[in-house]
Parts: C-alpha cells; sequence; structure tokens
C-alpha cells in the first residue's frame, strides 16, 4: 500500500505543478495583457495568498470530517471548473472574480500533499520529503515549455485551459487514494494556542522573519518573471524554456536535498540559499538579453527548492511535537500568505513609479542581502544534521 501510495503522491505533485506553472508565472503578464494597472496586477496577483488566510481552517475542518481524498476531490475539481472561467470573460471584475473563485478550492491541495508526504516519511524511512516532492519540479518543467508554446501559436488566455485539465486530471488520479474516509490526516490549519506557543521561541521567530522578507523579494520572480523576459525582447517560447529550466534544476536539489543539508548543517544550506537568491535577483539585474537570462536559472534549485526544503525541516526540529502543524502553517503563511502579498504590492507600486523590473529586481537584491546578514550576525545556533 506504502508503494502505491508514494506512486500516487508523486503523480499528484507532478499535476499540481503542471496546473500552477501553466498560469502562476504568466499571471501578471496576462493581466497586462488584459489592460490592468500594476494596483490592479497587484490585488489579482494577491487573492490567492489572501484566500489562503480564509480558506485553510475551513478545509482543516473539512479534512478532519470528510478525510484527505475527499478533500482533495473536492478541490480539485472545482479549481478545475473555477479555471475555465477566464476563458468567458475579461475585464478587471472578471478577472478577480476568476481568481478569487480558483482561490478558494486551488489553496488547500498542496498543504494536503505536503501533509500526506510528511506523514508517508515518518512511517516509511526510505522516503524524504524531497525525494516525494521531486515529482512536482518535473511537472513545473514540462509545463513550462508547453505553456511558452502554446502562448506563442494562441493567445496567453489558454494557460488555463491547461490549468483546467491538469487539475481534471489530478481529480481523476485522487480517486485511487487509498485511506479511511475520516481520520487520516489534519491539514496544517494555525492554532491560536499553538500560535503563541510557537512564537515564545526567539529562533523560529527570527526565521519566520526571515522567510517573509525572502518572500517579498522573491515574489518579483515568481509573477513577473513573463514579463522581465519580455520586457527585454523575449517571445513567449523563450518564456517558457525559462521556466522549464527552473523545474530542471529543482530536481537534483530537492532529491539531494537530505544528504546536501547533512554534510552543511542547517544554517549554512540557509545562508548559501539566500546568498543564491540575492545573486539570482542581481543577475537578472544586470542582464537585458533575454537569452543570457536562461543560464541564470542554475541558482533556482539553490534559491527555491533547498531554500523550501530547510525551512519545512528547520521548523519541524524548532516547534514542538505538540505544535508541528501550527509550525508549518506558520510557515506556509510568512511564503505564500503576508510575504506574497506585500510582494506583489511592493512590485506593483515600484511599477507604478515607472521602474523597470531589473531595477526592481536589484532593490529586492539588497533586501535578501540584509536578509543573509542578519541570519548570519542574529541566528546563532550549533551545526544541526
Amino acid at each position: 500500500m506504502q508503494i502505491r501510495q508514494s506512486v500516487l503522491i508523486r503523480i499528484l505533485y507532478f499535476l499540481v505543478f503542471c496546473c500552477t506553472a501553466s498560469w502562476l508565472p504568466v499571471l501578471a503578464d496576462y493581466c497586462n495583457s488584459q489592460g490592468l494597472t500594476g494596483t490592479q496586477t497587484s490585488l489579482v496577483l494577491s487573492m490567492t495568498p489572501i484566500m489562503m488566510f480564509a480558506v485553510q481552517p475551513f478545509y482543516g475542518m473539512l479534512a478532519d470530517k470528510v478525510g484527505y481524498k475527499k478533500s482533495l476531490l473536492f478541490a480539485s475539481l472545482f479549481s478545475s471548473f473555477s479555471y475555465v472561467l477566464y476563458l468567458f470573460g475579461d475585464g478587471f471584475a472578471w478577472i478577480l472574480l476568476a481568481t478569487f473563485l480558483m482561490s478558494v478550492f486551488y489553496n488547500t491541495i498542496q498543504p494536503i500533499l505536503d501533509s500526506l508526504s510528511l506523514r508517508l516519511v515518518e512511517e516509511d524511512a526510505t522516503f524524504s520529503y524531497g525525494t516525494l516532492r521531486v515529482a512536482g519540479a518535473l511537472g513545473w518543467s514540462v509545463t513550462g515549455i508547453i505553456i511558452g508554446q502554446l502562448i506563442d501559436q494562441t493567445d496567453i488566455s489558454w494557460i488555463f485551459l491547461v490549468s483546467a485539465i491538469s487539475m481534471a486530471l489530478f481529480f481523476v488520479f485522487s480517486l485511487f487514494l487509498q485511506g479511511k474516509a475520516t481520520g487520516e490526516i489534519k491539514v496544517e490549519s494555525i492554532s491560536l494556542k499553538g500560535a503563541f506557543e510557537v512564537f515564545k521561541n526567539a529562533k523560529l521567530v527570527l526565521l519566520l522573519f526571515s522567510v517573509l522578507l525572502v518572500s517579498i523579494a522573491g515574489t518579483s520572480i515568481w509573477n513577473f518573471y513573463s514579463m522581465y523576459m519580455k520586457e527585454n525582447g523575449a517571445s513567449a517560447a523563450l518564456v517558457g524554456y525559462g521556466l522549464s529550466l527552473q523545474g530542471l534544476f529543482e530536481i537534483p536539489f530537492f532529491y539531494f536535498s537530505a544528504w546536501i543539508i547533512s554534510r552543511l548543517g542547517m544554517k549554512t544550506t540557509l545562508l548559501v540559499t539566500v546568498l543564491a537568491t540575492a545573486v539570482r535577483l542581481i543577475l537578472y539585474s544586470i542582464t537585458d538579453n533575454p537569452n543570457m537570462a536562461l543560464p541564470i536559472e542554475v541558482l533556482h534549485g539553490i534559491s527555491w527548492s533547498l531554500f523550501w526544503v530547510i525551512c519545512v525541516e528547520w521548523i519541524n526540529k524548532l516547534v514542538d511535537t505538540n505544535w508541528l502543524a501550527t509550525g508549518q502553517s506558520l510557515l506556509y503563511a510568512a511564503y505564500y500568505g503576508a510575504g506574497a502579498i506585500l510582494g506583489n504590492y511592493w512590485a506593483g507600486f515600484l511599477s507604478d513609479t515607472g521602474m523597470r523590473l531589473s531595477e526592481i529586481f536589484l532593490i529586492n537584491a539588497a533586501l535578501v542581502a540584509f536578509v543573509f546578514i542578519l541570519i548570519a550576525v542574529v541566528l546563532r545556533t550549533n551545526r544541526q544534521n
């Protein structure tokens, strides 16, 4: 059963990141093509992280009552329908409505998959979070090329058709998940009592604050990469190749993350990932040839994949076992929630002032450099393997 469960989890990771790679990196580009202002685009981009706070408690209760399988079936089916809405309207109000509905259902899927992965790792030490999550990197890589070609040959709005198909396939494969109807797993949800206990840990608060700042800076990469490339004259196909390279370079760092952390230790690994993010942003800022931007994606595996794994692992070590779910929820809230919201508005504000994205990347690089210094100086800890 465990082998089948592990295969299904990998397939589901592959499909959910096929979906994510279809719309997330080019949503800002899509909004721009529909004539939205920088502020309007920021609001659309912020809808998904805003709704994360709203739907997480609901899905936590839903999973407790009906189980993770039915929760995934429910979320994937209705998110598939939600993506189709983008194809039947335009304008700011319609796009915002479609994004709102999509976010209600889409937001819960990855936290449930991460919970399933961590639970499987606890049951079978031959697995690790990274070796399961690597399938998502492959899905991102494959979809990047498809999306680039699709936009060049049709219309950018068709990205949502790929997203809808990916979620429909996710629904089909979720039908084969094994387990009891209820009581199998809890979706990560924030407990106020747990949050109070967690925030007593000064090291964890510093780690979450660092994650927040890195997310604010890194959101400009996640959501404005397509616009940056096209600002420098890239075709949609070339943007797709860049996204595909990102996924490819995630694979080795997810797969060997446990080995890397054991060799370098927690703090050194985190410092390396933050430094890689700063260097990546600086290289984007000084590169005006879109073809020369592609080699920069080598840093994606370090600045994102290894960064996320070290954060997940370190949170698990810092948080009391009674509050592990709360700790992971706070990590999601810092990176995908508050950091993404602030990062979208920050980038939108700077864009409305007339700044080029290359200039925005340079400012964000300075922010990440500050995080590097903060961690190096303040976060004192023994080497942890």
